[in-house]
């Protein structure tokens, strides 16, 4: 006798994250255009299931972290960086709750006020998405400029950051606008039921090839091509100005700078390059799985077919590990960042 592991309501709409396809939500008549699954491939419901079980944790856990995150920086806005970080957080934070919105008819059922959501949740999931991209991008750069700078200057205050970030909100907002008119919620014949049922689908205008095809290279451009491309120059060029024997004559030219001071100085400032150089290296290890695997379901579909229950899988594990990074800020904002660890200790110790 045969043994089926099954999604809550059911496998036949098996993405745990919805991809934006012809459709959103997990019932019929929507099928997201998948093959009928093979009954004989276990490791697929096995890999769904756990992440069927994982992702809500993951996003629970990530959205706590980003919230003591947010406290603390709250009280301790004193630089350029921390405000930059305080937006990333923001934006992280709303991420995970569009993309809670997406999963949650999994979890209750694909509820009529979920159905409704599902369009804005779709829309603003990308518009967070660009821009805690984008604050990374912005807040390596303003680094970099800062390293590189002959003397130990203050390029940016913190109130110059603050609008650097709403800029940033704006441009992501501008940029996702398309996703807004890209799905509705509509009442459809399910002819299997004979019986109406209410799904977010694409809107007719939106429903073309050539709106598809150029909007994913849009997105590749936004969120793969350029950003990695730059992060991994930042990095390059962080990890070599931060040095030591580099940022000792940056600081050598400040008057009445003692030993002690010195060090003190170098130490923070190549603290500060690491972490945002591990900030970096874990969005690119984390976002590359799905970035390829889904241009290789889109450039070479012979090898993985996009319709395919292995490439259902491999999503679904991919979406995990993407939310995954979100786990990793507090640990790494504690690590690299002596100002967050001294006010997140005296939080606690405030508590207590």
């Amino acid at each position: 006798m045969s043994v089926y592991v099954d999604l809550h309501p059911n496998s036949d709409f098996p993405f745990i994250v919805p991809p934006l396809r012809e459709c959103l939500t997990i019932q019929s008549p929507c099928s997201m255009s998948l093959a009928p699954r093979n009954t004989t491939a276990y490791w697929h419901e096995v890999s769904d299931y756990f992440c069927f079980l994982a992702l809500p944790v993951i996003l629970s856990l990530a959205f706590l972290m980003q919230l003591m995150s947010v406290v603390v920086l709250a009280r301790q806005v004193r630089q350029s960086l921390d405000t930059y970080l305080m937006g990333l957080n923001l934006a992280t934070m709303l991420l995970l709750i569009c993309t809670t919105l997406l999963a949650l008819q999994h979890y209750t059922g694909p509820h009529p006020y979920l159905v409704y959501a599902q369009p804005y949740a779709a829309s603003c999931r990308d518009w967070f998405w660009y821009s805690a991209i984008w604050l990374l991008v912005m807040m390596s750069f303003e680094r970099v400029l800062t390293v590189s700078a002959t003397r130990a200057t203050v390029l940016c205050s913190a109130a110059q950051a603050a609008v650097v970030v709403v800029m940033v909100f704006a441009v992501g907002l501008v940029s996702a606008l398309p996703r807004f008119w890209e799905y509705q919620a509509v009442w459809l014949l399910d002819r299997s039921t004979n019986s109406s049922a209410l799904i977010a689908e694409k809107t007719a205008s939106t429903a073309t090839e050539e709106y598809n095809i150029m909007y994913f290279w849009y997105v590749k451009s936004v969120t793969l091509f350029v950003p990695f491309l730059m992060m991994v120059s930042m990095s390059i060029t962080m990890g070599c100005r931060s040095r030591r024997s580099v940022l000792t004559k940056r600081y050598m030219a400040v008057k009445h700078s003692n030993g002690a001071n010195l060090s003190r100085k170098i130490k923070e400032e190549s603290a500060l390059s690491s972490l945002l150089i591990v900030l970096m290296s874990l969005y690119m290890v984390c976002s590359a799985p799905a970035g390829v695997l889904d241009l290789t379901a889109h450039l070479i579909p012979q090898w993985l077919d996009p319709a395919s229950r292995t490439y259902a899988s491999l999503y679904n594990i991919f979406t995990v590990w993407f939310f995954f990074q979100f786990d990793m800020h507090l640990i790494v904002y504690f690590c690299f960042n002596k100002q967050f660890r001294i006010t997140l200790l005296s939080l606690f110790c405030c508590c207590c």
